[in-house]
């Protein structure tokens, strides 16, 4: 059961980023080119984007701690299942952050844009693995 936990929660947490990415990478695209919303610069994008994945994480977290202390420790075997779901909530992410990352987007923008994927890819891998470390513990 605690595998099971673990791999939903980190799946919840990768997909979350994922399509938190996606909502405040048009918004970053917009600032870049001067179209955005008065006073908006990249890095208020990048200072949202960080607060709604710390409220992201949040609550799988702590239900993952919480699962720690309150259930039994995880049953003997391989947890097939529970990476499964892990590795192809990450693997989504992945991809979706590579396909937009991608896109065109104007020449003034790309560097930022590369740099804003880059850290959304390691926020998606991140928990996952993490997760992973947890399963085996």
């Amino acid at each position: 059961m605690l595998g099971y936990i673990i791999a939903i929660c980190t799946a919840v947490i990768a997909l979350g980023i994922t399509f938190n990415y996606i909502a405040h990478l048009g918004t970053m695209v917009k600032t870049a080119e001067g179209r955005g919303e008065q006073g908006m610069t990249v890095g208020t994008v990048i200072t949202r984007f960080m607060f709604s994945t710390m409220l992201i994480e949040l609550i799988p977290i702590v239900i993952i701690v919480l699962s720690f202390v309150l259930l039994d420790s995880p049953s003997e075997g391989f947890p097939a299942i529970p990476i499964v779901i892990m590795v192809g909530a990450t693997v989504f992410g992945a991809v979706q952050i590579l396909i937009r990352m991608k896109q065109d987007v104007p020449a003034e923008a790309r560097g930022q844009v590369r740099s804003f994927s880059m850290i959304a890819m390691q926020l998606v891998i991140t928990a996952p693995l993490v997760g992973l470390i947890f399963l085996f513990i």
